[in-house]
């Protein structure tokens, strides 16, 4: 941290960093010390997952729908900031795109301009208000063809030149059983992250989404268990609980040009998570 005139304001400032983080995203500050510690743990086994001094890239997905995997990769990328780490974070999302709203932020121009030449990448990234050190290419105008623009060779240059700028980069995608979107993305990166709701992904989903990751060739680093409901009287007393278990639908995630909103991650606004990572 740079030249505190007392080692004493180093905690309070970075706690105060923290809590304009949260309130970025629409986290109480009051009630997520349980939810904080959780994605700490996370990106300490995230770091230990990926070895090597040089950036560290990974995409985050879930199976199906309102599994929480936005909030993890907006959750991940504000935890890992908060180390002094420069990390930059990507809406790959572009029927579906959240990661914007989560950070306040205006979703004018972003991924698929850069990808469609209407702009370039510097034009595109937006530093996040009140998180020194991170920042954010918003997924853009809605284009047509998401899942072309994501395998053409502009997206793989444009990791490339953020991999030597970043010591993060963080690639939020959509749902792999809903559409392949993802999956040439895997290739880009050092690992997946995936991410499972407690209470509501089931198996035969988890098991189809790790089958197409592991055909696309995808090193999956582990598993975010999702919306876990704090159950003790001690949690109970001290941390409110977080999470509403919503069966979801496939409604809201249509396919073609015009996109529908149906469907809301409502609970994942508002989840708790636990990070379990294993090397594959």
């Amino acid at each position: 941290m740079a030249n505190l005139k007392k080692t004493e304001t180093a905690a309070p400032v970075e706690e105060q960093t923290e809590s304009k983080g949260k309130k970025k995203l629409g986290i109480n500050p009051e009630i997520s010390f349980s939810v904080t510690e959780a994605y700490k743990a996370l990106r300490t086994n995230i770091n230990f997952t990926i070895p090597g001094d040089g950036c560290k890239s990974f995409l985050v997905t879930s199976a199906v729908l309102s599994e929480g995997k936005t909030t993890t990769s907006t959750s991940l990328a504000l935890t890992i900031a908060q180390t002094e780490a420069s990390v930059i974070i990507i809406d790959a999302d572009m029927r579906r795109p959240k990661v914007h709203s989560k950070f306040k932020i205006v979703n004018k121009i972003g991924l698929s301009n850069i990808l469609g030449g209407m702009c370039t990448a510097d034009e595109a990234i937006q530093p996040v208000e009140d998180v020194p050190n991170l920042s954010l290419i918003s997924a853009g105008t809605l284009p047509p063809n998401p899942a072309e623009l994501l395998a053409g060779d502009a997206m793989a240059d444009l990791v490339a030149m953020l991999k030597e700028r970043y010591d993060y980069v963080i690639i939020d995608t959509p749902p792999v059983d809903i559409v392949a979107d993802a999956l040439p993305l895997t290739k880009l990166v050092d690992g997946v992250v995936l991410v499972v709701r407690y209470h509501q992904s089931i198996h035969p989903e988890l098991a189809a989404a790790v089958e197409r990751l592991e055909f696309a060739g995808a090193r999956i680093l582990g598993f975010v268990l999702n919306g876990v409901e704090e159950t003790t009287t001690y949690y109970r007393g001290r941390y409110k609980r977080y999470g509403r278990y919503k069966r979801y639908g496939y409604s809201g995630y249509n396919y073609g040009y015009g996109y529908g909103y149906s469907s809301k991650e409502s609970s994942d606004d508002s989840a708790s998570a636990q990070g379990k990572t294993e090397e594959k």
